[in-house]
């Protein structure tokens, strides 16, 4: 999903919650925690944090990497990158909330913080990936101004089939498609 004009829309924090950085080695295990929770494999958690935040083009955790902590907890994470796979554009990464916080606005807050801190950087072309499954956040990140990218995949085939399933079970009025340089496509309606 791509967002090439980013607006901030002020979203708070509920109360009673803060943003604390990654601080080293030590908040790996919350990490973990919070990422297994529904977006990534427990049982290979510790390897993906090497593999999405260390041994990738971008990311780098101490720069990077945010938690959302209730009562000295950390219940959420997210990466705001500022140039991913060298592209030059500002990238949303690893969002995840524990699963008895989702529902709060926590998503919300998230997208605005991170495009808040990508403009801060002078990004205004700003980019992220998740997958269909998770509806609540692509609803969140379209409510962001994100648009939907139409691209072929590993199958050779494209994304309009799988972004118009989406405008339906999300029962949006109307969604714009891009290609993959982010340029008007199409606009898709919920099917009658």
């Amino acid at each position: 999903m791509y967002n090439f004009n980013p607006k901030v829309r002020g979203k708070a924090l509920p109360e009673g919650f803060i943003v604390t950085k990654y601080k080293g080695d030590e908040d790996i295990p919350a990490w973990c925690e919070i990422c297994s929770d529904g977006l990534i494999d427990p049982a290979t958690a510790e390897q993906r944090f090497v593999n999405e935040l260390i041994n990738i083009d971008g990311p780098n955790p101490l720069r990077d990497t945010y938690f959302i902590e209730k009562d000295g907890k950390k219940i959420a994470t997210y990466t705001v990158v500022p140039n991913m796979w060298s592209t030059g554009m500002g990238y949303i990464h690893m969002v995840a909330v524990k699963s008895e916080y989702r529902g709060l606005g926590l998503g919300s807050f998230i997208a605005d913080d991170s495009l808040s801190k990508l403009i801060a950087m002078g990004k205004d072309k700003i980019f992220l990936l998740t997958g269909d499954k998770r509806e609540a956040a692509l609803s969140t990140y379209i409510k962001a101004g994100f648009l939907p990218v139409n691209y072929i995949d590993d199958e050779n085939k494209d994304m309009v089939e799988r972004w118009q399933n989406i405008v339906n079970n999300l029962k949006l009025k109307e969604l714009t498609l891009l290609d993959n340089e982010g340029n008007f496509l199409m606009t898709l309606k919920q099917s009658e």
